[in-house]
């Protein structure tokens, strides 16, 4: 593998770095408490719907707790993370969008209703959660001949950060809202941990190109390593992000430590191979990330288009 070339592209990536940063500690809730956070997520999500949410059956499981609601809706809430999820019952090819729309009136349509969902309430004192990206969900078909039918528009996502101090929460979206074509929710999802608002440490951050060496080793040995180097243009992209690592809606967490998490694509001809990384960012180490290979983080997420965010492998 080309490891200098990896190794500085993924340095050239970062930006500025602080010197420092806080380690925090983070809320531990019980199950009442769970259940009273989520039947206020409801509240708010009912209030938006103009439906009454406020009655269903509460069905507890091993790691979480299902609430079936009327009308085909249903709610999720994880006991370790304390992440819940709203899901309106819609069919998938229900209420459509009538046209294709710009993507800056699709971005004011979910900002507007982020806005009306009170979104930040979940950001905590002195944290934000903003807008990042835009997904379109859209649908096309063909016949036998052929013909190929213009694309519809069947819904859009939402994905916004949790920002705490200014440095993002890295992981999976922190708030997702997928929005039908006349704005109705679709489906919403909120995964932030609450700070306890205590100071555990200030941890020393490392620089970014130890973090990308150890990225380097742990890319060789999934590939196999090899005599030859891995060719510079198979090497599509790479990125190396600096932030406070989230260990996924499964994983119990006590505190919010600085990571780095990096991302590698590699094409080959038409095979396309996503990986994800999440690396300490501090001399010390705070949080469990564990070596490629091993099962106390989800392991590698491989595939022709996608990586899950939420899918790390440890370096």
């Amino acid at each position: 593998m080309n490891e200098k070339y990896l190794i500085e592209g993924l340095v050239s990536s970062v930006g500025d770095l602080p010197t420092h940063v806080d380690v925090i500690g983070l809320q531990r809730f019980s199950l009442d408490d769970l259940q009273r956070r989520t039947k206020r997520f409801l509240s708010l999500v009912g209030d938006q719907e103009r439906r009454s949410l406020d009655r269903g059956d509460w069905i507890e499981q091993n790691d979480h707790t299902v609430v079936h609601l009327t009308q085909g809706a249903h709610a999720i809430f994880y006991h370790a993370s304390g992440a819940m999820k709203y899901v309106s019952g819609l069919a998938p090819m229900d209420t459509l969008f009538e046209r294709v729309e710009s993507r800056a009136f699709l971005t004011k349509m979910v900002n507007d209703a982020a806005q009306k969902l009170s979104i930040h309430e979940w950001a905590g004192d002195n944290n934000t959660i903003a807008f990042e990206r835009l997904w379109q969900m859209k649908a096309q078909a063909a016949d036998r001949q052929g013909s190929v039918s213009e694309p519809v528009l069947c819904r859009i996502v939402g994905a916004y950060r949790h920002y705490v101090g200014g440095i993002p929460v890295l992981g999976g979206a922190s708030v997702a809202l997928k929005l039908a074509g006349n704005g109705a929710l679709d489906s919403m999802s909120v995964h932030v941990r609450a700070s306890a608002s205590e100071t555990i440490d200030k941890a020393k951050i490392l620089n970014p190109e130890i973090a990308a060496r150890q990225v380097s080793v742990q890319l060789g040995s999934l590939l196999g390593h090899s005599k030859d180097a891995l060719p510079r243009d198979v090497i599509e992209s790479q990125t190396i992000q600096f932030g406070y690592l989230d260990l996924g809606k499964r994983k119990s967490q006590r505190l919010l430590a600085p990571a780095y998490v990096v991302q590698i694509t590699l094409r080959h001809k038409q095979e396309r191979q996503a990986y994800r990384f999440a690396v300490s960012a501090s001399e010390k180490s705070y949080l469990p990330i564990d070596q490629g290979g091993h099962e106390a983080l989800p392991t590698l997420s491989r595939g022709a288009h996608s990586l899950h965010a939420s899918q790390f492998v440890g370096a």
